[in-house]
């Protein structure tokens, strides 16, 4: 396995949470600049857990990833 393959396989979940808040917020913008309101928004407290799991994963893949590269 490769070094972008380690990458892509380690950061895929903060990856996802990310691209999700970022996808709300886009999804959000474009609603208000056309006069448009979702019924299915995320709310602020949503907005804040996708950010935080995706702090959280990252975090967790960026130890997991020194942990490894320190037993080598």
């Amino acid at each position: 396995m490769n070094d972008t393959d380690k990458f892509l396989r380690r950061f895929s979940l903060a990856i996802f949470f990310f691209a999700l808040y970022a996808a709300n917020v886009l999804a959000t913008k474009v609603q208000i600049a056309m006069g448009n309101i979702s019924p299915v928004r995320i709310n602020d407290v949503g907005e804040f857990l996708l950010l935080f799991a995706a702090s959280i994963a990252f975090v967790m893949a960026s130890l997991k990833a020194e942990k490894n590269s320190i037993r080598k």
